[in-house]
């Protein structure tokens, strides 16, 4: 039986939401790996340690800066060595970098689940010890807690936020040093107190909608990815690209700082073929135009610079993709991809947005099903392909050399 789009995101999208480590993480376990065995592909299921949201990293990072500026009148440079430590976790985590704090408890089980089909015969040609290419379709099946912060009023200036959030924790390292060493006025500590109220504020912002109304049910974010992966997946074995290794990767915990994505990637990294493996990552293709992801992070740009990308690019100059799929950028939050990114791993991004560059519904109760255009989609898979196709090439011509 053929994989159908509309079939698979209907029964994913029932369960309620398909939060790290819950229940329904099982049942969508269930559902996913069902779909990759219709579509012959050896399963695997693969757990990693997790925090089981973001909302707990979020309370550690801001709220031990916040005891660190509470405390200083007592504990002097003991506080401005604490507040300067987390000053770097957060720059680290906020810059989608690894940061030591995502290994604090509360700590669960999350798990990958990654679909694997042999390579194809080369038809007889030279025996080769690695496959000419190996091809890794990526896409997050966990949703997201529901945020205040994505509110369509607020979502504007949700990069801003953070970007403020950093430098303001600089400012407060560097006047808490002041302070403790006898430079201070009565302004400076007016200003500290004004501080940990600030950033009491936002975390109570960017926490209180999942207290209050939990997980999205996360059609278009990412149930939609997800669809576009197998799709491709399905695609590509009806396709005769000898030599090439395919597999896919629908991970978990991404709403968690992208944890399932990084353990995939530091177990495997070492069995993949040397400048030889590239990477597509599917994440929201709901509700807008197809955009390529040139550039990403916080303060830190993030380039998305490689030879799976030039491939894109020169596409988005033919048709039928010429005016229809556009590069762009993102700043809110980042993507699955960001660690191959820093690994220096051709990867692609492929999203969706509306015409002010936003993801409309996502973090939201409004992302449902009945409320997700899915029309990016099958633009998204037919763009994957020839994306894929045309690396393939540059890639076999390299292989017949040697």
């Amino acid at each position: 039986m053929p994989f159908t789009v509309a079939t698979f995101m209907r029964d994913l999208c029932r369960l309620p939401h398909r939060g790290a480590a819950t229940v329904n993480e099982a049942s969508a376990i269930d559902l996913l790996t069902a779909a990759l065995r219709e579509l012959q592909a050896t399963v695997l299921v693969e757990p990693f340690r997790t925090p089981p949201t973001y909302v707990p990293v979020i309370y550690w990072l801001i709220g031990s800066v916040v005891v660190g500026l509470f405390t200083l009148p007592w504990l002097g440079w003991v506080s401005v060595g604490w507040t300067w430590c987390w000053i770097v976790m957060n720059w680290l985590f906020f810059n989608w970098r690894y940061s030591p704090v995502t290994r604090l408890p509360p700590q669960v089980t999350s798990h990958n689940v990654i679909g694997h089909w042999r390579e194809k015969e080369d038809g007889g040609r030279k025996e080769r010890n690695a496959p000419i290419m190996k091809v890794i379709l990526m896409a997050h099946y966990d949703t997201a807690p529901i945020s205040l912060l994505y509110r369509n009023d607020r979502v504007g200036s949700f990069h801003l936020s953070i970007v403020m959030s950093l430098v303001l924790m600089l400012v407060a390292g560097l006047l808490m040093i002041l302070e403790q060493a006898g430079l201070g006025t009565r302004w400076l500590v007016l200003f500290r107190n004004g501080l940990i109220a600030y950033f009491v504020l936002q975390a109570l912002l960017g926490t209180l909608g999942y207290w209050l109304y939990g997980y999205s049910n996360g059609a278009s974010d990412n149930a939609t990815g997800v669809a576009a992966a197998l799709a491709t997946a399905e695609r590509l074995q009806q396709v005769y690209l000898p030599g090439m290794d395919v597999e896919v990767v629908l991970t978990g915990a991404e709403e968690a700082g992208m944890m399932g994505s990084r353990a995939y990637l530091e177990k495997h990294i070492d069995s993949w073929p040397k400048g030889r493996t590239v990477v597509v990552n599917f994440d929201t293709l709901g509700n807008g135009t197809l955009r390529v992801i040139k550039h990403t992070g916080t303060i830190e740009v993030i380039e998305y610079t490689n030879e799976l990308m030039n491939s894109a690019e020169s596409l988005l100059e033919e048709k039928p993709f010429l005016g229809v799929v556009k590069p762009d950028r993102w700043h809110t939050a980042d993507f699955d991809s960001v660690w191959f990114v820093r690994r220096n791993i051709p990867v692609m991004t492929l999203t969706a947005m509306d015409a002010r560059g936003r993801m409309p519904n996502i973090h939201r109760m409004e992302d449902q099903l009945v409320l997700t255009d899915v029309s990016a989609i099958p633009v998204a898979v037919d763009f994957a392909i020839q994306t894929i196709v045309r690396s393939y090439q540059t890639y076999e011509v390299t292989a017949e050399r040697f």
